[in-house]
């Protein structure tokens, strides 16, 4: 598995816990602090998502954070 799919396996685990959640994606990039437009590369491609903001994403959809490498 190359990195670029590693990225794929995290934004679409990012995206099911926000589903699982509840919350929109404009409420998470608030949360967050970062604008929707970052937010929704995170959902596309996470490549380059900071651990700061998993870490963080973590806490607010109430989830381990290894969740975000499950395949």
């Amino acid at each position: 598995m190359s990195y670029t799919d590693d990225g794929k396996v995290i934004a679409n685990n990012i995206r099911a816990e926000r589903n699982r959640v509840k919350l929109s994606q404009q409420e998470v990039s608030d949360k967050l602090k970062i604008s929707t437009k970052t937010y929704l590369t995170y959902e596309k491609d996470a490549s380059n998502i900071t651990a700061k903001h998993l870490l963080q994403l973590s806490k607010l959809f109430n989830c381990n954070i290894t969740s975000f490498f499950i395949i």
